[in-house]
């Protein structure tokens, strides 16, 4: 993320988080600046000169992340789903952007760490398409979805979404479970390594009836990464790092519920 004040950038290219994000809204509002979050070019503008909106450049930061290469996933089949797609977009968020594409951002990063360790990674999509077919009902939609893990025999299934509410305060992560002593294990790790990589609010690794947990044959989670409705969460769906740093924070929970 780069961060650009009354014109000028600041010399360093920090990484996206919640405690950044806050700190500088906080800043601006108590020091009367203006800001503007363009996701899209991953750039903060801040106009400390008075409170009206900064106008954005096009500059866009580089950011390149290495991931050594082991094998202790080997012989783990993992199923990784990013949620809607298609003509089915999720939530969409304040400045425009949408849920099915950070979904998919965090599954593809996901996938590479994951098979970087050994494992066998399914996806029910890798492109912006419907899994099913395209104006396929939801119960086919999700059904097919399902079908995919519980035909290749996953040994876990991971739903990847945001979340979104009409108050745009709310923010934080849950990773929910279907109650079975597996899934809650699962999520419980998935959880709180989220939470130690985000900083986000910790609204727990909670119980719920998705279809796509309730109907899949191996442990299974739903994964809501942040609020997609909340500005600063926003940033950090949407940004290059933000991104990575869900996918690694998965990843972490997924070895560390592993054991390996």
């Amino acid at each position: 993320m780069q961060i650009i004040i009354d014109g000028r950038k600041v010399p360093i290219n920090p990484k996206v988080s919640k405690d950044l994000l806050l700190t500088l809204r906080s800043i601006a509002k108590t020091q009367r600046w203006g800001t503007l979050y363009d996701t899209s070019h991953e750039i903060v503008y801040i106009n400390t000169k008075n409170s009206k909106t900064p106008v954005p450049s096009a500059d866009r930061p580089i950011i390149s992340e290495d991931e050594s290469e082991s094998n202790r996933l080997a012989g783990k089949v993992i199923c990784l789903d990013p949620g809607h797609g298609g003509n089915d977009p999720g939530a969409i968020g304040p400045t425009g952007t949408c849920e099915k594409d950070n979904n998919l951002a965090v599954a593809l990063l996901l996938c590479d760490k994951l098979e970087k360790n050994g494992a066998t990674v399914i996806l029910t999509r890798d492109t912006d398409m419907e899994v099913k077919v395209a104006d396929a009902s939801s119960e086919a939609e999700l059904g097919a979805r399902v079908d995919i893990a519980n035909d290749h025999g996953a040994d876990i299934f991971i739903s990847l979404h945001n979340d979104a509410f009409t108050n745009a305060q709310a923010a934080g992560t849950t990773t929910y479970h279907y109650g079975n002593a597996d899934g809650i294990r699962l999520a419980t790790s998935i959880q709180k390594s989220l939470i130690e990589g985000l900083g986000t609010k910790d609204r727990g690794a909670r119980f719920a009836s998705f279809y796509v947990i309730r109907y899949s044959n191996m442990p299974a989670v739903l994964v809501e990464a942040a609020f997609i409705s909340n500005p600063e969460e926003e940033v950090l769906l949407a940004s290059v790092d933000g991104r990575y740093n869900i996918a690694d924070s998965i990843f972490r929970g997924i070895v560390k519920y592993f054991k390996v």
